[in-house]
C-alpha cells in the first residue's frame, strides 16, 4: 500500500491486471444481492479457497510455494486496495477486513513454510519416510487451520456487512 501511495499510477495497471486473472462476478453478484448470508458464503469460499488452493496445497508439491504465493498476493493486494482516488474514504472500513483476512493467509503461509520444512529439511539425522514427513507436515497444516477457518469466517461476516450496510456512507 506504501509503494502505491508513493506511486499511485502503478494502481491501475494492476488493477487492470487482476481484472483479467480474478473472476470478481460472484463477488459483485452476491454483495449486490444485499443477502447477507449468501455474499458471507461467497466470500469465504473465494478466501478459502486462496488459502487451501493457492497456499497450502501447492506447498506440498513445490517446497515453500505458498510462503512466495503469499508475498506475491500480498503485494497484489496491497496495492489493489491503497486508499487512493475517488473511493479512498471506502477503505476505513475495510482495512478491518483487510487485517483480519490477512492475518488468516499469513499462519497459512506458515503452515506452507512449516511443510516445506518437514518434508524437504528434515532435522538432522532424522530417519523418518518421505511418507512420514507429508503426514506430519499435513497434520501440522490441519491444526493451523483451526486459526485460519474461524479468521477467515470472521472475515466473511464482517466485510460481507461491511459492503452491503458500511461502504455506501464513505463513498
Amino acid at each position: 500500500m506504501t509503494v502505491t501511495l508513493l506511486n499511485p499510477e502503478i494502481q491501475p495497471a494492476i488493477l487492470d491486471t487482476v481484472a483479467g486473472i480474478v473472476r470478481t462476478d460472484l463477488a459483485v453478484k452476491a454483495y449486490l444481492s444485499g443477502n447477507l448470508f449468501y455474499a458471507v458464503s461467497a466470500t469465504l469460499a473465494v478466501n478459502l479457497g486462496v488459502a487451501v488452493m493457492l497456499i497450502s496445497i501447492p506447498s506440498f508439491l513445490v517446497p515453500f510455494f505458498g510462503v512466495v504465493f503469499a508475498m506475491v498476493f500480498a503485494a497484489a493486494y496491497g496495492v489493489t486496495l491503497a486508499p487512493i482516488g475517488p473511493y479512498a474514504a471506502a477503505m476505513v472500513p475495510h482495512s478491518i477486513t483487510v487485517l483480519i483476512e490477512f492475518q488468516a493467509y499469513i499462519i497459512a503461509a506458515f503452515g506452507a513454510y512449516l511443510t516445506g520444512r518437514a518434508i524437504f529439511l528434515p532435522a538432522g539425522g532424522e530417519k523418518r519416510s518421505v511418507s512420514q514427513r507429508y503426514t506430519t507436515a499435513a497434520a501440522r497444516v490441519v491444526s493451523l487451520y483451526a486459526l485460519v477457518v474461524p479468521l477467515l469466517l470472521l472475515g466473511a461476516v464482517y466485510e460481507a456487512f461491511e459492503i452491503i450496510y458500511l461502504v455506501g456512507y464513505f463513498i
